[in-house]
This record gives structure tokens, C-alpha cells and sequence, in this order.
């Protein structure tokens, strides 16, 4: 009889595909960071729990940033369409039924639990699951399930009291869900021994499981952006973009990396946590600032950054312009050979996708199809035309080279236009730009004092 091979060891299959995504996924994204990964152990029975919040792109991001083949369970119902069934099977994830799914599929969690216990000690590659159960579109971690949390520790029965069976937390920020060239980060906790938990599962399984739930939830706290305000959520998103290099400053973090920008964001959401609970009424003349600076920026199509800036010169405008101008033809050129396979899976992603989380998902998918297929079909008039081998070589490059010229055409366009807009604006003397200048100084002085003068509770 042939062995039948189990889902987690080693593909060449996937292997394949693995190196095409990981490809993708690094032009997709602007900037990947990942923080503490040795903190993941190799050939240990391990558990990875992150965060969740950007559908099929959070399991994504650890098959990029590990290199490993990893073991996902997702929740069952999107386990939809012969298609999405066969993509998930081939990255190795599999369904876990929850009882809205109804009793009779929450039986069939056994043989899920049977599966993911044989995948953690075959130690070929770490089982990952979500802990919250579902994503979400808030930077905030939600109650945690009970899943991951009897499976570790069945899994540790195998072991008894040896170190052995370890749940390694990982915190998981976006620099935005949606957008292309994006950044991600990528932050992994120490790992949390099970066999401290073995002997209290020996004697009350419910309480194991709720002392390991609370433990899980702090670390994860630790690792990642968590904004447990209601009210003031945006205000506190808000400041991310506006406050976060003066927090560097302050915290005399000196350097572009994303765990820089994270500490500060920690630390300027821990000093205003603080200042909600022992003077709110600081908080909300800040959200009054806040909203109407954001009004302000939305009507006229501005970004924080042209406002922080606030002074352009017309003859560094102009260059840009003429810079634009003698670059015109490369972006004609990347735009002809990129514009359908980039911008079909926008408009069916808007048009078809309701849940908003997995439009990123559905893009990036869809776009590691059209993208080569797109470009297999250019090949052949140029080919045609063009007899030299390095010539044709030369060309097949120049299609991903010229749209990702293109996009960066494109985006420096609609910076020049922002500073051309500002100039004509500061020029004819709007108020508004007075107005959005004010408010900006504003909304900096009182989050100096916030920060130059913290409560301590």
C-alpha cells in the first residue's frame, strides 16, 4: 500500500508556488518587516497564534516571512465555490466548524483536532490558527476562542510534564487593508510553554483553558496594535499618521524601521489611554481639532503630509512637472502592459466582494493570475518582432519594471498636483489653508502636552 501524505510535510508542489507567491507579496507590499522570528521554533511542536485581520493575507504572510509549508485552520465558511476549496486544500488549510455552522458540522471538528494534533508532532511545520475566530477591521484584538487552546494541550498529553508543545504569539499590523504597496509588520512573542499548563488540564480542563486563554491575550496585547476605545477610535488612527515621527523623536528612535513606528504607537496609545480615563475632556478637544482638520483635509483632497510640509516652491513644482513630463512615454508603456490585470481585480473586488477584508485577499489572487497571463500574451507579437535573445529578454523584464514605474509615475503625479493645489491655494491666500495650517498646530500642541506631561495612573 502507498503512504498517504499528510498535509503538513514537505511539497514540491507547493514548494513551486510558494516561490511565485512570496514574489508577488514582496512587490505587492512596499515594506515587510518581522521582528524576534527566531522566537519561532524548527522541528518543535508548535502552535502559531496571530492576530486576525486581513482574511487569506494574514496566513499568507507567514508563508512568506517563514519560508515554512505551515498548517492553517480558518473558519469553515469560506470554504465556498469549487475553486476557493481547492486554493485553500493546496495551502494547506483546513476547515474548523463553529455552531453557527450548525451541531451537525461542529461534530466534524474531531477529525479536524485528530489532524492538527498529527501535524504538531510530526514537527515538520507549525500548525497556525487564528485566535479570535474571525477577522475584523479594527486594530483591536477581540475575545479569543477556545480551539487553539484544547488543542495545545492535548497536544501536550503526548509529552506529559516536559517542555515540549509551545503556542508562539504573533502580532500583525498593515500599514492599510486595502492598498496596494502597503507595508506589513510582523511581530513574534515569546513562546508559551504548555507544560505549565498540563497539570491544571490534568485536574479542570475548563480552567486550563482559560488561564492559557488570559495568558495568549496578553501577549498578544503586547505585540500589536490594540485600540479599546469606542469613541475615539479614528482619532487614534488619525494621530498614527500625524503624531508617530514626533513620538520617535521623543522616544529617541532615530531610525524608518517599522518596529520603531510601532513602539511609538504603543507608547502614544498607552499616554492616551491615560489621559481618557483621568481627563477626557483633554481627549475630546483633540477630537474636535481632529475632526474638523480631517474635514478640511478630505474636501480639498490633501494628505497630512502636504500640510506638515507647508511651504512649496513654484520651481521645485515646475521640475517635478518637467520630470513627469520626459518620463511620460515609460508610463504610457508600463500603463498599456499592466492596466487590465491590475485594474480588473479593483473593480470585481468592489463590485463582488462585500466583506471589505478579503478585498485585499481577492486582488492579490486574482492578480498572481492575470499578471503573467497578461504578459504571456504581449510575448508573442513581441517575440515575433524581435529576433535577438537578449533583446527578448530585455523585454519580457520590462513589463513588470514599467508597471511598477508606472505606479510610481502615478503616484508622484498626484503628489505634485497636491503641492501644486497647496501653492495656488497659499497663493490667492484661502483661508482654509490658514485654517488646516491652525488646526494642524493645534492638534500638535496638545499632544506635546500629553506627552511632555503624562498621567501616571
Amino acid at each position: 500500500m502507498f503512504h498517504k501524505k499528510s498535509i503538513d510535510e514537505w511539497s514540491l508542489k507547493y514548494w513551486l508556488l510558494q516561490q511565485y507567491m512570496r514574489l508577488a507579496y514582496w512587490l505587492y507590499f512596499r515594506k515587510v518587516e518581522s521582528v524576534n522570528r527566531s522566537n519561532l521554533p524548527l522541528k518543535m511542536p508548535v502552535l502559531l497564534a496571530p492576530n486576525h485581520q486581513n482574511a487569506l493575507m494574514d496566513a499568507l504572510a507567514f508563508v512568506y516571512d517563514t519560508g515554512l509549508q505551515p498548517v492553517f485552520l480558518a473558519r469553515a465558511d469560506i470554504f465556498k465555490g469549487k475553486a476557493i476549496i481547492g486554493i485553500l486544500n493546496y495551502l494547506n488549510i483546513m476547515p474548523i466548524f463553529r455552531i453557527r455552522d450548525g451541531i451537525s458540522n461542529v461534530r466534524r471538528n474531531d477529525e479536524v483536532f485528530e489532524k492538527s494534533l498529527r501535524v504538531i508532532h510530526n514537527k515538520h511545520n507549525p500548525l497556525c490558527i487564528f485566535p479570535e475566530g474571525n477577522h475584523g477591521d479594527k486594530r483591536r484584538l477581540r475575545p479569543l476562542v477556545k480551539g487553539i487552546f484544547r488543542i495545545a494541550l492535548m497536544a501536550q498529553e503526548a509529552y506529559g510534564d516536559e517542555l515540549a508543545v509551545k503556542i508562539v504569539p504573533v502580532g500583525v499590523d498593515y500599514g492599510h487593508y486595502q492598498k496596494f504597496r502597503t507595508t506589513l509588520f510582523l511581530n513574534y512573542g515569546e513562546p508559551i510553554e504548555i507544560s505549565e499548563f498540563y497539570q491544571l488540564w490534568k485536574n479542570n480542563n475548563v480552567d486550563a483553558v482559560n488561564r492559557l486563554r488570559e495568558r495568549l491575550a496578553e501577549d498578544l496585547e503586547k505585540l500589536m496594535i490594540n485600540i479599546t476605545t469606542v469613541d475615539y477610535y479614528d482619532l487614534y488612527m488619525n494621530l498614527r499618521v500625524i503624531y508617530n515621527a514626533p513620538m520617535k523623536n521623543q522616544m529617541g528612535i532615530h531610525d524608518n524601521s517599522l518596529a520603531g513606528r510601532f513602539r511609538a504607537d504603543k507608547k502614544m496609545i498607552q499616554l492616551l489611554d491615560n489621559t481618557l480615563e483621568t481627563k477626557p475632556g483633554n481627549i475630546a478637544s483633540l477630537n474636535k481639532d481632529m475632526n474638523e482638520y480631517q474635514a478640511l483635509l478630505k474636501q480639498y483632497n490633501f494628505r497630512d503630509w502636504v500640510i506638515a510640509k507647508g511651504k512649496f516652491s513654484l520651481p521645485a513644482i515646475l521640475a517635478s512637472a518637467t520630470l513627469l513630463l520626459l518620463t511620460l512615454p515609460i508610463f504610457v508603456y508600463g500603463f498599456i502592459a499592466n492596466i487590465l490585470p491590475y485594474s480588473i481585480p479593483v473593480r470585481i473586488a468592489r463590485a463582488k466582494v462585500k466583506d471589505t477584508q478579503f478585498h485585499s485577499t481577492f486582488k492579490f489572487v486574482l492578480a498572481m493570475i492575470l499578471f503573467p497571463v497578461m504578459y504571456l500574451i504581449l510575448m508573442i507579437p513581441g517575440f515575433c518582432l524581435i529576433d535577438n535573445i537578449w533583446m527578448r529578454l530585455a523585454f519580457v523584464l520590462s513589463l513588470p519594471l514599467s508597471g511598477m514605474a508606472a505606479y510610481c509615475f502615478y503616484i508622484h503625479h498626484k503628489k505634485v498636483r497636491s503641492r501644486f493645489r497647496f501653492f495656488r491655494m497659499k497663493f490667492t491666500r484661502n483661508q482654509n489653508i490658514d485654517k488646516l495650517l491652525a488646526l494642524r498646530k493645534s492638534i500638535m500642541n496638545k499632544m506635546d502636552q500629553i506627552v511632555l506631561n503624562p498621567v501616571e495612573l
